[in-house]
């Protein structure tokens, strides 16, 4: 007897069912792999340095306009270079801030915060093993408060006893000191600039060569490091370590070529300007285990009404563009100062703690946004290898632009510092990291360590097993997804397979109930069946 199914059999639909089920299944988690390893997105950890290649790495701290020390996860750090700004009161020059002759109250603070970040190094060394130099670090925008003119020698001389005194007292281990307009040249020249502009010239350059020479040999033997930018010098002989920052990139750049009434926005730390800086300073002589790459944690935020920044970093906009509008912000971000003059520029900082916390969505290796509001971007073709945000979520065609560093952009750098065999890394300030140390702990092979920090600092920073590094979530996430769509597709192939045997027995009742009237005497064969009437046909083809 000949039975008549529908157009497609029901077996076959629910493999092609179960078989689109299954593709579907693997596609996704292609993709999850996909925002996890693309070059947009990339959070694995490095392979760990050998010991004879490891690089050091370096961590500024602010003390100025601080009451207390920040928290710091010691064993992460070779130096810490406690940054000491100049005293006002002492006639504008600049003298360490523990100069006496001051404000005294201003003066005990400081001295006060020295003693405790030593005793906060000496417990982290008893608790981790951790073995961090401390050094002073004397750094200014403003090269108009460095020595010049007639009096130069003499204060140079004053800065290197005071220095050198502060050294010794608190058991430091050396000095950083920021060569005057260290972002460059850009600030020798006073005619693009405003009538508030510090100059620098060819003598001043030698005078400070000769300064480095005479402080070397008060040091005797300890640790000398030179701050700088893209902007060479030459005969520089007499350094142990030469950190080059090009972070800050829209300021530089927007001063080279000055419009009255335009800004351009620039990436904050791109990875091609420290390219040219590094070679710069490599051609005049400057070995590569010398030179440290300085990364910058702060990060950069401005208003950009141009509609251009959804797709390039590079963008022009007048000048009166600000931050108004976004007060919510206004506990997160700080001003930047510009290089050569007394005012801030239209940047401000949004350091990586808060930025993070606020945007970024950590379970995807911070490779996307928490808030709606925000998209994120990464610049590949213009070489630059950083992130970018924007949003124009409370008013129309004013953006918010936010030039970041996170772990898929340092990890460029970090194998850039590889290749070249840098001296290591340096980090703007330890306190834009957030409480889970994500992005030093990042860090952490170039030391031959791995890169998820060892034991709980002695201050309690961190707890070197971060719960936003991306190396444990996107693993953790993938898992998850994983098992979801696994668990689904069972589901579902127990699903089909009731309904495919239900569909069978209801098939077999049909024949049953059919086979009476088809056994009539109007069957001329007994391999034919030909209904008589069309109702029965209908019948079974829509079943």
């Amino acid at each position: 007897m000949l039975k008549i199914y529908s157009i497609l059999p029901f077996n076959k639909f629910a493999g092609f069912i179960l078989y689109g089920l299954l593709s579907v299944a693997l596609i996704t988690l292609a993709q999850e792999d996909n925002i996890a390893n693309t070059k947009n997105c990339i959070v694995e950890t490095f392979k760990q340095y050998a010991e004879e290649n490891k690089q050091k790495t370096i961590g500024y701290v602010q003390l100025f306009s601080q009451s207390k020390i920040p928290k710091i996860q010691w064993d992460n750090y070779d130096y810490i270079n406690v940054i000491a700004y100049p005293n006002e009161a002492n006639g504008g020059k600049y003298y360490t801030i523990f100069r006496p002759g001051g404000s005294p109250d201003d003066v005990s603070v400081k001295l006060n915060l020295i003693k405790d970040l030593v005793m906060d190094k000496e417990r982290a060394k008893a608790n981790t093993k951790a073995n961090t130099q401390i050094l002073l670090s004397l750094r200014n925008y403003d090269i108009g408060k460095w020595p010049q003119g007639q009096q130069a020698d003499e204060d140079y001389q004053r800065i290197i006893d005071d220095a050198n005194k502060t050294i010794t007292d608190y058991k430091l281990d050396g000095i950083d000191i920021e060569y005057p307009g260290k972002r460059g040249n850009i600030c020798k020249n006073p005619k693009n600039l405003d009538p508030n502009h510090f100059t620098w010239d060819k003598n001043n350059d030698d005078r400070f060569i000769t300064f480095l020479k005479d402080l070397r040999e008060e040091l005797n033997g300890k640790t000398l490091m030179l701050t700088v930018g893209r902007d060479v010098i030459g005969n520089l002989k007499e350094i142990d370590y030469l950190n080059i920052e090009t972070y800050h990139n829209s300021i530089y750049q927007n001063l080279k070529a000055p419009d009255n009434n335009n800004f351009n926005s620039y990436p904050n730390s791109p990875l091609d300007a420290y390219q040219i800086a590094y070679s710069a300073w490599f051609g005049v002589g400057i070995n590569s285990n010398q030179i440290i790459m300085g990364v910058d944690f702060g990060n950069t935020i401005q208003m950009v009404p141009n509609e251009a920044i959804k797709q390039t970093q590079f963008v022009t906009f007048p000048k009166s563009a600000s931050l108004y509008g976004f007060n919510q912000l206004n506990d997160q971000i700080q001003p930047i100062r510009d290089f050569c003059s007394e005012n801030n520029s239209n940047l401000y900082s949004w350091p990586w703690r808060n930025l993070s916390n606020t945007v970024l969505n950590s379970s995807l290796g911070f490779c996307a946004t928490s808030n709606p509001n925000w998209i994120r971007k990464f610049d590949q073709k213009d070489n630059s290898g950083t992130p970018w945000l924007y949003s124009d979520a409370e008013l129309n065609f004013q953006f918010l632009y936010v030039s970041y560093e996170d772990v898929s952009s340092l990890r460029s750098k970090l194998e850039f510092a590889k290749a070249k065999s840098l001296g290591g890394i340096s980090i703007s300030d330890v306190s834009y990291d957030d409480n889970d140390n994500t992005l030093s702990n990042f860090m952490q092979p170039i030391r031959g360590k791995s890169a998820v920090g060892s034991s709980s600092p002695s201050n309690g920073s961190g707890n070197g097993n971060s719960k936003s590094n991306p190396n444990n979530n996107v693993g953790m996430k993938k898992g998850i997804i994983t098992g979801s769509i696994v668990g689904s597709v069972l589901g579902l192939f127990i699903l089909v397979s009731c309904a495919y045997w239900y569909r069978q027995k209801t098939l077999r009742k049909s024949e049953v109930d059919i086979s009476p009237e088809l056994s009539s005497n109007r069957i001329v064969s007994s391999t034919t069946v030909i209904p008589s009437d069309r109702r029965i046909i209908d019948h079974l083809i829509i079943e």
